[in-house]
């Protein structure tokens, strides 16, 4: 896995709009932390999980679909322990919904409730 740290003086929008945006593939990994100056996102097709929290930005891309998976549960697994954990946005996208289920991952685990019958 290649990680890469980085800070910018900026809000999460650049993200959401921007670097991060569905558009590009992009899903939200939503909490009860969000703010505009923290959020996550999730790429499933470049293995991506991307972080940003009050400046700090912090890139992990995985090797492979096992590394990404698991890496993906390392983390929604953390959040879940803390409370924080909505579910994953999948953004009405279909070319990301579509990612999503190649992966074969548990809707009812990753997704908010409303997405667990992703089609």
């Amino acid at each position: 896995m290649e990680i890469q740290k980085s800070f910018a003086n900026c809000d999460r929008y650049i993200f959401d709009f921007n670097y991060c945006s569905f558009k590009k593939g992009f899903a939200q990994l939503d909490t009860t932390e969000d703010a505009h100056y923290y959020g996550n996102w999730i790429n499933f097709k470049s293995y991506e999980i991307i972080s940003y929290v009050e400046g700090d930005i912090i890139i992990k891309k995985c090797d492979d679909e096992d590394e990404f998976k698991r890496e993906l549960l390392t983390t929604v697994t953390w959040f879940k322990n803390n409370d924080s954990f909505k579910g994953i946005d999948l953004m009405d996208s279909k070319e990301i919904k579509e990612d999503f289920k190649k992966l074969n991952l548990d809707n009812s685990f990753y997704l908010h409730k409303s997405y667990c019958e992703v089609k």
